[in-house]
């Protein structure tokens, strides 16, 4: 047996050479064992297996530290199953060991770190860097754990160190691996032991730890490690030209820069191709499987270059020319994430309508971020419906907490306490469909109780003494308990402006309101005691009681999230086990289980979405060197990629690096690099280069840079222009023009925006008239008309027609929660704060019980402002009511009237109330509008039509702004005659009346007026989304407008006085 090594430059080579492997017999009834490190290379070595034989199947596919401890097991059989330093176990027993030595003068550092506030949190998080780096002392510093095992250092990390080797009985895998290779030299390993075949494929990159590993099992097994590798040469004494420049000149003789590409991007897998040679033997003519290019492209003849160790820096070597009109590579320069994926929609269409028989499932797409891009994603390929225009695609390495709707939801329960448990927050948890389905509440009805807690005022704390254990003042408004008491009361009893026991019912529920308020009330009372009982420690087993309690409370769950709730039960499963696993059995509170609950989450991938048919999207993870016709890197960034390593302060490993150790700097560049050699016919690169808010240039990755450099330095297409004219500045619009020129690099393929491009350059186009045509004539019904319906129809026409007979309402959206309590008088409210003060005087009582019943409403601010806010409003408002009531005399008001009008073929029917002996007499505590003027108007024509004995014929509008009479009028049925045709036109068209612009043109008969009314002033009335929906951008201030204005306003304004 041997540990044999294939190294190729083309993934397809490797996987040729592993198929004829397998076609040497092994063990039948054993599973084929295949070492990969990603799930995607996984996905695509199982069906390319398949494709090859048909049939694929008892194969396993550990990753190479799974399968390393597994056959660590095998040969020691006193080993657990999982490794007690292992990091996620190894962070309890720092956790639980760490306070132990604090006092000791070693860790004086960590005693200082970990004072103050946040003590547990602080040691939580600590803990997981030390069992983190620890981790990695096991795999690349054995010979430093020796030392320390053997007491020679005393500093902090090493008397750590020995507490735990001391209570796990030194179960590490540097220990381990010593033991294993001891026990297999003493004979205790035989071929039985292990599989008769293990394979290790698309390996870019193992530790020393590993290598050692495989190179003892090879005497027992056939171990074949299959690796991507970019050169046939020797390329282990190249150096990059920024390194050269550091060596001596007799040092430097002896290396050189080869490709500036490989020297610059590939030193992980240089040291790593330099490591294999000194283990495994070349299996079978390696040299074969090293294949270039027809070079026909520039990215092929990049490729070339890397294989062949050829350079711009090599003497003799001219630029090599290419086809002007090849793009086989690309740079995008955009301004945003957002722009980056539409143009990559645009590219793509583009590549399947110029590279023949391209598929989606040929396209693979990564980034370095891939929770940041997701969204945008999905945005554009979900909505590029139209045209036939979809391209089908799916989203792998998304994190679970990304889209699991159950995970988020407990996520955002967890994160509540310390809230002071306001709105948003609760409506959010209760937004989730599982969380609503528990509590029986259905999606359609949150728009109402939104809309409740909106009315409500509810704005965040459950009650006054929840206020002041959290160091507020002591007050009730706009609290939970202030609100739900509202609502339950509103069942028992209705809404009359009086208090019950200081509290105001609210009545506002139709239907099957009382039982959604039931549901809502139950489930606010429900997650407010789970508050209080998050708010204190507990030890992890008494977290995973609780945690599921609130799994089978508060969550129904779809059939739909089975997966993601097997998840759930596993993770609070590890709860259980993590004391007898860790002997970590101390309490610790919500911040330490919200933590470890966040991290663990984020480990957890879904492990679905890589190569479904579509195009594929995914992160740049390592080891994904997998050939693709068109691969695309999105967000290559200079801040983005590649990434740096942030090593702790006490990482002894960054201290003193070696050859072999792990840079995420250095992983990054070789994926870069294995992305270049594995894309077949199309190489895409897209960053964020221009500034969305000023257009500045942004800078790229420096690998970008890199690229760009090397192919100046190497390539020319005869050109001035060139590697220029490879990056293309896109625009900051989707829509903009340069996209539809047929000029440039520029292109789009959305309809959409070429129908926005195209209605710019022939002059924006004016919305039309939502009515085109006349209604049917409406329904005889409605010849029978209330007095309350007549003036709501002169209140808006517009508004009327749409809802009487389209049944299209504009305004009854719900408005956005808001979590902060008021701090001054919203002016819809202080007006209506006016309006309930006047009542109160005019009546006789005192304003005491209005501050009552509304602060109850939740309207003022608490305390004194809302008092003194209050009082403002009344001294303002009792001027006003003296007014009034030297208006309605000594003595008391009419009788209502009672309305049975016909006129005209209409029957108005109605009352007509607050009529005094001298007038009808209404006002209102502000300003006189248009419309006060024609209500009163129609109500004064109804009152001179009846000619009731004992009645005045006079009616008086008083507002703050001054007193409006009008005379009688004699002809009072001709008038009205008028407005009840006018109202019937009404009912079949929009009518170009407008109560505020036509009394403007009315009174001056001048349009300029009326147009300063229309749009011109502070709130234009022409700003009504009724309005705005009847006429469109058509001018209704037209001939029609004109007549209408002077036949039902020139009557009003000849009968006026004041």
């Amino acid at each position: 047996m041997s540990l044999n090594v294939y190294t190729s430059n083309r993934m397809e080579l490797l996987l040729e050479t592993f198929v004829e492997s397998l076609g040497r017999p092994a063990d039948p009834f054993s599973p084929e064992t295949i070492v990969v490190q990603s799930k995607g290379l996984q996905r695509w070595l199982a069906m390319e297996l398949a494709k090859r034989f048909g049939v694929w199947a008892n194969a396993d596919y550990p990753f190479p530290n799974k399968c390393v401890w597994d056959l660590f097991r095998k040969v020691l059989k006193d080993l657990p199953e999982t490794s007690p330093f292992e990091p996620s176990f190894l962070l309890w027993r720092i956790m639980r060991l760490l306070p132990r030595h604090l006092e000791t003068p070693a860790f004086a550092s960590l005693q200082s770190y970990l004072g103050g506030k946040n003590h547990d949190l602080k040691l939580f998080q600590l803990s997981g860097k030390i069992a983190d780096t620890f981790d990695q002392y096991t795999l690349f510093r054995s010979d430093l754990l020796e030392k320390w095992e053997a007491g020679q250092e005393s500093h902090w990390q090493a008397e750590l160190w020995r507490a735990l080797v001391s209570e796990t009985g030194n179960l590490h895998r540097a220990e381990i691996q010593k033991r294993f290779l001891q026990a297999l030299a003493e004979g205790a390993g035989t071929a039985g032991s292990f599989p008769s075949r293990i394979t290790l494929f698309g390996i870019s990159y193992l530790p020393k730890f590993h290598l050692d590993f495989l190179a003892a099992v090879s005497t027992f097994s056939e171990v074949n490690l299959f690796v991507m590798s970019p050169c046939r040469e020797y390329w282990s004494d190249i150096l990059p030209a920024r390194s050269l420049v550091r060596l001596s000149p007799e040092n430097r003789t002896y290396r050189i820069e080869g490709n500036p590409l490989l020297a610059s991007l590939g030193r992980l897998g240089r040291d790593f191709s330099e490591m294999i040679l000194e283990y495994g033997e070349a299996g079978g003519g390696t040299d074969d499987l090293y294949r270039q290019t027809s070079g026909s492209t520039l990215l092929e003849l990049v490729q070339n270059d890397i294989l062949a160790l050829e350079g711009p820096g090599e003497t003799g070597l001219a630029k090599i020319t290419f086809r002007s009109d090849d793009f086989s590579l690309k740079v995008h320069c955009c301004h945003s994430p957002m722009r980056e994926v539409e143009v990559l929609h645009d590219t793509l269409l583009g590549m399947f309508a110029s590279l023949k028989d391209l598929a989606p499932r040929d396209i693979l797409v990564m980034t370095p971020d891939i929770e940041t891009y997701a969204p945008y994603i999905s945005a554009v390929f979900d909505g590029s419906q139209g045209g036939g225009r979809r391209i089908p695609y799916s989203i792998a390495d998304r994190n679970i907490r990304s889209d699991g709707l159950l995970t988020q939801a407990l996520l955002a329960i967890f994160d509540l306490p310390g809230k002071r448990f306001p709105v948003t927050r609760v409506m959010e948890i209760l937004s989730f469909p599982a969380v609503c389905a528990a509590f029986g509440i259905a999606a359609a009805d949150l728009d109402q109780i939104r809309a409740w807690l909106e009315e409500l005022r509810v704005r965040w704390g459950m009650d006054e003494d929840e206020r002041s254990r959290e160091g507020f003042p002591r007050y009730r408004e706009n609290s939970w308990r202030a609100g739900l008491d509202r609502l339950l009361l509103g069942y028992a009893m209705p809404e009359e402006n009086e208090l019950f026991d200081g509290i105001l019912p609210f009545d506002d529920m139709e239907g099957d309101g009382p039982e959604r308020s039931g549901k809502l009330v139950r489930f606010v009372e429900s997650l407010y005691g789970l508050v209080e009982k998050l708010d204190r420690q507990r030890t992890l087993v008494e977290w995973e009681i609780l945690c599921r309690e609130i799994l089978a409370d508060f969550f129904l769950p779809g059939e739909d999230e089975s997966q993601e709730l097997s998840f759930l039960n596993a993770l609070f499963d590890s709860l259980r086990t993590l004391p007898e696993l860790t002997d970590f059995r101390e309490a610790v509170g919500l911040p330490v289980l919200r933590s470890w609950l966040h991290s663990a989450i984020a480990r957890q991938e879904r492990g679905l979405g890589f190569m479904t048919g579509g195009v594929t999207f995914c992160a740049m993870l390592p080891m994904r060197s997998i050939p693709f016709r068109v691969i695309v890197l999105l967000g290559m960034n200079d801040s983005g990629f590649p990434r740096q390593s942030r090593p702790t302060g006490f990482d002894l490993i960054a201290r003193e690096p070696r050859r072999g150790d792990r840079s995420l700097r250095d992983e990054d560049r070789y994926l870069f690099l294995e992305a270049l050699l594995s894309a077949r016919e199309s190489f895409v690169l897209s960053y964020t280069g221009q500034s969305i808010r000023d257009n500045a240039p942004l800078p790229p990755s420096v690998l970008v840079d890199e690229l760009l450099e090397y192919l100046e330095r190497r390539f020319s297409d005869g050109s001035e222009t060139f590697p220029a004219r490879l990056v293309t500045r896109q625009r900051l619009q989707p829509f903009s023009p340069d996209y539809f020129s047929g000029e440039g690099k520029l292109f789009s393929f959305s309809e959409e925006n070429y129908r926005a491009v195209r209605s710019r350059l022939d002059g924006v186009r004016p919305l039309p008239p939502f009515f085109t045509e006349l209604l049917p004539e409406p329904p005889a019904d409605l010849r029978e008309i209330s007095l309350e319906n007549l003036l709501a129809f002169y209140d808006n026409p517009a508004r009327y027609l749409l809802r009487t007979r389209i049944g299209i309402r504009l305004d009854d959206l719900v408005p956005p929660l808001e979590d902060r309590e008021p701090f001054g008088l919203d002016p819809l409210e202080a007006y209506q704060i006016r309006c309930d003060m006047l009542e109160q005087l005019l009546a006789g009582r005192a304003t005491d019980q209005l501050l009552d019943l509304t602060r109850a409403k939740g309207v003022l601010p608490p305390a004194r402002q809302g008092e003194l806010l209050f009082r403002g409003v009344e001294s303002e408002v009792t001027n006003f009511a003296a007014g009034i009531r030297s208006l309605m005399g000594d003595r008391p008001a009419l009788e209502p009237l009672v309305l049975e009008l016909e006129i005209a073929g209409f029957r108005v029917s109605g009352r007509l109330s607050g009529i005094w002996p001298e007038q009808l007499l209404r006002y209102r505590c502000a300003k006189r509008s248009g419309r006060d003027q024609m209500r009163l108007w129609i109500e004064h024509l109804l009152l001179n039509e009846l000619q009731y004995s004992g009645y005045p014929r006079v009616s008086v509008l008083a507002t703050t702004d001054g007193i409006l009479r009008l005379r009688p009028v004699a002809d009072s049925c001709v008038y009205l005659r008028l407005l009840l045709e006018t109202y019937w036109l009404g009912l079949r068209k929009p009518l170009k009346f407008f109560p505020r612009s036509s009394l403007a043109f009315a009174k001056k008969g001048d349009l300029g007026s009326a147009r300063i009314a229309w749009s011109g002033d502070r709130f234009p009335e022409g700003a009504d989304p009724y309005y705005q929906l009847c006429f469109g951008d058509t001018d209704p201030l037209d001939e029609e407008f004109v007549l209408l204005s002077q036949a039902l306003l020139e009557p009003l304004l000849r009968h006026c006085e004041g």
